[in-house]
Formats: structure tokens, sequence, C-alpha cells
């Protein structure tokens, strides 16, 4: 026969003390869970600012690069004109979703646009690369001037 063991009511007591009630538990699990959801919606919002900036990057080494490209030729070139809004590329690659803009004026000493004449002996060049950031168009500018001599 087995015997059966009674415990008395102080070790019981004991017992009682050493373990978790289910309330502790379930309150222990719902702050973890506060805890998991914040570092998740730090992911997301982290994810987003990692988009962007790798966007404003690419923008900036676009319009550099246009830039750069216009500066190379030679100041009466006739292909040293204004671009009107145009797709970066035609092409499915990383820049097909960016556009560019390419904006060239005359202007005087003091930087006033003028009419390019046999006068005007500096030129204005800005360059603007668009992109779609969710529903928000962004824009990366730059701009130079380049002189006849």
């Amino acid at each position: 026969m087995k015997k059966i063991k009674i415990m008395n009511l102080k070790s019981f007591q004991k017992k009682c003390k050493n373990a978790f009630t289910l309330l502790e538990l379930l309150l222990a699990v719902f702050i973890l869970e506060i805890g998991l959801l914040g570092i998740a919606g730090f992911y997301t919002y982290s994810f987003q600012i990692t988009k962007s900036a790798r966007n404003q990057t690419i923008a900036a080494n676009l319009a550099q690069g246009l830039l750069e490209e216009q500066l190379s030729k030679s100041y009466d070139a006739p292909d040293l004109i204004s671009v009107s809004k145009t797709a970066y590329s035609i092409t499915p690659d990383p820049f097909s979703n960016f556009q560019k803009q390419i904006d060239i004026s005359c202007v005087d000493d003091s930087l006033t646009t003028i009419n390019c004449d046999a006068n005007a002996h500096m030129k204005k060049i800005v360059v603007a690369v668009y992109w779609m950031q969710e529903t928000v168009e962004k824009n990366f500018q730059i701009a130079t001037i380049k002189t006849e001599y």
C-alpha cells in the first residue's frame, strides 16, 4: 500500500511563497510583449529612415554627375542647354524612379539673370534630381557658375 503524505499548513504556505501565481505570470508576459512591440516599431522606423537616406545619397551622386557633365562642356557648346524634367533612366535599374532637370541661365556679376547675348560671360547651372518617397515628391538640387574665360 502506498502511503499518503499529508502536508501540514506551514509547509504548504512555504511552497506557495516560492511559486509564481498565474496573475504574476500574465503580467510579466504583458510587459515583455509591450517591450517587444516597441522594438519592432523601432525596426520599422529605422528601415524607412535607411531608405530615405539611400535615396538622398543616390540623388546627390546623380546630381553631382550631371553637373560635372555640364561643366566638362565648353562654354559655347550647343548641347549646354536646359533640360526639362525627364526620367533619369528608361531601363529598369536602380535609377529608373529618379527624374532629372537641368536649368542653365546667363547671369551678370551680381548673379542676376540676364539675356544670353555677347555680353553674358557667366552661366548659372542648376541640376535637380527628383524621386517619389511614399506619396511625396522629394528633390535634391545643386548649382554652380560656369565662366566663359
